[in-house]
């Protein structure tokens, strides 16, 4: 294990200029950012002028022309919690503007991901002559192709890795709608077009920042506003779908409240799509009613409760196939669940620090994901193999992929040829900032929100307790969990702590390395660490 303790020189300077606290000027110091930068993560969030967006000027227009020509338009989406977040935006979007709306989310074990050549056959035949594609499109060639044939105008949006040659006549992505929006995710660019059209919705904005958290986008520019914004309005009560699904009846609202309680729940329907429909939960999150709306919400949650059980088995079953000498594991089995695949290869990579593949065997097909920790570039690993998979699309670190049956040894031939050239860390190394247990007060840590919300490129930051003196500590629920009592108002809180409290109940000081958070219990405040390491 190796600990990096960042320097925090300039945080006296920090606190004087910024009007900041002590420990939030020690973490401003720790990432070295410049007083500009300072200035602009303080300030009041505010989203930018859509218009000023490459791309958005034709596509509003466009968009426009369908108005005043009467046409019907379908919005084409996904079936994450991205996808749908970003169906439901536009949706709403173009009903409110005027324009008569229709949706589709296809099926994602009959149909697969993204805009199919048959969907546009469908939709062409049923009138609609403008299809907008929300978080997918830029690898729908063939249904590009398809549409372009029978006189139908696609409107692009999506925030995937695309290829060069792109045969679209709108377009809207992050890497060319310029700087501040790079960062957005597929509802972040639904978001754009709503503001575009009509102006700010509260709700709209909602449902781009619980997306920015669902696909982990990096919080900077436009996205750390839409996700700042978002918890704010949530904290007022808006947009009453969200609300319902969260587990308590007065949440307190947060980045980590919709990673854990809001995301799952959205991405269910996808995942069993083979006894639900992803479409339930776009006009789920469209409907107004209040008694369909908890209706609805039992229903998701009922079903996410179910989805957990599987997912739980499927672990079980996945951690008997590791194979600990190959740094790259690929799991197979006949059990395996293809909506289960994505969240089975998360938990497993973060168990093993290495990369990992699932998939799930449909017919003569494998379908699966990959998460790779950021250990490995997934939009460019399997470059060389790509005439060997059916399917194959996502991000640096998470990626969809598909194969014929027969192609299975070639795949794993691939990988672990491909493996022997690559070398990279594997022992665990933290980026600390050294605090001592005075500092960790109830409004110093209470001050840690003004630098919220953290995420992919603004992490939450680890604290380090050097040689904390201990006053007791016991194992909490069913013996997997451990608490230290280190004063009256902090305590250290180790979840899944392995055999830690084994090594450490007898010691008089020990080494914490964890996030500072208040926890709050019958009307008393705390400050928790909730630990990453304990020595």
């Amino acid at each position: 294990m190796q600990i990096h303790k960042l320097q925090s020189e300039r945080s006296q300077q920090i606190q004087e200029m910024h009007h900041v606290s002590a420990l939030c000027a020690k973490v401003l110091a720790s990432r070295g950012l410049k007083d500009e930068q300072i200035a602009e993560l303080l300030q009041k969030p505010q989203l930018a002028d859509p218009f000023t967006a490459n791309g958005m000027q034709e596509v509003a227009k466009r968009i426009y022309q369908a108005k005043q020509n009467k046409e019907r338009v379908m919005v084409c989406g996904d079936y994450d919690a991205d996808g749908i977040c970003s169906t439901a935006i536009l949706v709403d979007a173009l009903r409110r503007y005027g324009i008569q709306a229709g949706f589709y989310i296809p099926n994602r074990f009959a149909e697969g991901y993204g805009l199919q050549k048959h969907t546009v056959e469908l939709a062409h035949e049923k009138g609609y002559s403008l299809l907008i594609t929300v978080d997918n499109g830029v690898k729908a060639l063939d249904a590009l192709t398809e549409a372009r044939n029978r006189g139908v105008d696609v409107i692009v949006t999506d925030h995937h890795a695309m290829d060069e040659e792109f045969p679209c006549l709108y377009l809207l992505h992050p890497f060319l709608m310029g700087e501040r929006f790079e960062t957005l995710s597929g509802a972040g660019v639904a978001l754009e077009i709503s503001r575009a059209l009509l102006g700010e919705v509260k709700e709209h904005v909602v449902l781009a920042c619980v997306a920015a958290i669902a696909d982990v986008m990096p919080l900077r520019q436009e996205t750390r506003a839409i996700v700042q914004l978002g918890l704010q309005y949530l904290r007022q009560g808006i947009c009453q779908p969200i609300q319902l699904l969260a587990n308590d009846r007065y949440p307190k609202w947060d980045e980590t409240l919709i990673a854990f309680q809001i995301v799952p729940k959205l991405n269910t329907t996808g995942r069993l799509a083979d006894i639900a429909n992803a479409n339930n939960t776009v006009r789920y999150l469209l409907s107004t009613n209040l008694e369909q709306l908890q209706h609805m919400a039992k229903q998701i949650r009922e079903l996410n409760d179910r989805r957990k059980t599987m997912s739980d088995d499927m672990v079980k079953v996945a951690r008997t196939l590791v194979r600990p000498e190959y740094r790259f594991q690929l799991l197979f089995h006949d059990s395996f669940h293809e909506g289960m695949a994505g969240l089975v290869a998360g938990k497993l990579s973060e168990e093993l620090q290495l990369p990992v593949m699932v998939a799930a065997q449909r017919e003569q097909m494998f379908k699966g994901s990959i998460r790779s920790l950021d250990l490995l570039d997934l939009t460019t690993f399997f470059d060389a193999c790509r005439p060997s998979l059916s399917a194959y699309g996502g991000h640096k670190a998470a990626a969809g992929i598909g194969f014929p049956y027969e192609n299975k040894q070639i795949v794993q031939d691939y990988v672990n040829t491909r493996m022997e050239g690559i070398h990279f860390q594997q022992e665990k190394s933290y980026d600390v900032i050294p605090i001592r247990v005075q500092e960790a007060t109830l409004a110093e840590v209470e001050s840690l929100s003004v630098l919220g919300p953290f995420g992919c490129g603004f992490e939450e930051p680890l604290f380090y307790l050097e040689e904390a003196s201990v006053q007791g500590c016991r194992l909490l629920g069913n013996r997997e969990h451990a608490k230290w009592i280190l004063s009256d108002s902090l305590e250290a809180m180790y979840f899944r702590c392995g055999n830690a409290y084994e090594r450490l109940h007898e010691k008089n000081n020990v080494n914490f390395i964890g996030n500072l958070r208040i926890n709050s219990f019958m009307g008393r405040k705390k400050v928790n660490i909730f630990v990453t390491e304990a020595y």
